[in-house]
């Protein structure tokens, strides 16, 4: 199996400039899940469709191993703190807006 990187076809291994200055490229995205109900993206390019067709009749690769990112108490409070700033926020916008107002309606 030839080496590739991200410009080149993993069935071939040409650069995806080699091919017709690189403009009959296709593009193919395999999305799939696995058994903890995460979804696993693959994006490849092939120089040709008969490439494509070969690459998907292989199995394929293993699902990316990166960890299960959880929740912490940190990233919690965050939220709150956020979601406090964001509501304190609103509440001092409404009060400028009725402040405004009540000062036009004084000038009648």
């Amino acid at each position: 199996m030839p080496t590739v990187d991200a410009a080149s076809c993993p069935v071939c291994g040409r650069p995806w400039s080699d091919v017709d200055g690189g403009r009959n490229w296709l593009h193919l995205e395999v999305t799939r899940h696995d058994e903890l109900d995460r979804l696993d993206f693959l994006d490849v390019d092939f120089c040709s469709q008969e490439h494509a067709a070969e690459w998907l009749r292989r199995p394929l690769p293993a699902l990316s191993s990166e960890p299960v990112y959880t929740v912490s108490a940190r990233d919690r409070l965050v939220d709150a703190g956020l979601a406090l700033f964001f509501g304190l926020l609103i509440a001092l916008a409404v009060l400028g807006v009725w402040t405004a107002g009540r000062f036009v309606v004084g000038l009648f």
